[in-house]
């Protein structure tokens, strides 16, 4: 965020404290099907509060509120984690509202594959053992796009098959900031997964 934009920061958090996630960011290409996917809804929809194309992510775990010391201890120990793994690609299945047909959110999600279920693993392990609380509820893969402003009275499903495929190449410590419009996320630390060997 531009230094002159600090006055609009809404501070929740206690002195000395963070508020992260780890995830995964969205490539490029990715980020050009997804909107093209959505223009037409966007088009016609005045009822959905949209994410800002720089803030989708597809979470492996939410943190919440950490001390700086926790967070410095997953920045020294993030690249040793993560470097070794292969980087791949994930398909995502379908674009409908999220977690369930009445869901508020409407997300990209597909069922977790092997690599993604991987690296969630390694991320509840990474956490698990240096002792830092986290969300572990059951792991579904979505990418967050837009919420419905009244999702009670709005009854479409908004389904969509989809081919859109994420290039994961990088795992990202993030920092979510709130702002009198909205979240702002910023990445911390971002790791490179390695090349598969057919790709030398």
């Amino acid at each position: 965020m531009h230094p002159t934009d600090c006055s609009k920061l809404i501070s929740y958090l206690p002195p000395g404290m963070q508020r992260v996630f780890i995830g995964i960011p969205i490539d490029r290409q990715s980020q050009q099907h997804i909107n093209e996917l959505l223009k037409p809804i966007k088009d016609s929809r005045q009822d959905i509060r949209w994410m800002a194309e720089k803030n989708r992510h597809l979470t492996l775990a939410f943190l919440g509120n950490k001390t700086i010391a926790e967070v410095g201890n997953l920045l020294r120990l993030f690249d040793e984690t993560y470097q070794q793994e292969t980087h791949f690609q994930y398909r995502l299945a379908s674009l409908s509202r999220f977690p369930g047909p009445t869901g508020r959110i409407i997300a990209l999600s597909s069922e977790p594959t092997r690599p993604l279920d991987n690296l969630f693993q390694i991320t509840s392990e990474l956490l698990q053992r240096n002792k830092i609380e986290f969300d572990q509820k059951i792991f579904r893969p979505h990418i967050t796009l837009g919420k419905i402003k009244r999702a009670k009275y709005v009854k479409t499903s908004f389904y969509q098959q989809t081919t859109i495929s994420l290039d994961i190449t990088k795992v990202t410590l993030y920092q979510s900031t709130l702002t009198d419009s909205g979240s702002i996320f910023s990445a911390l630390k971002e790791t490179q997964l390695k090349l598969a060997a057919a790709d030398f």
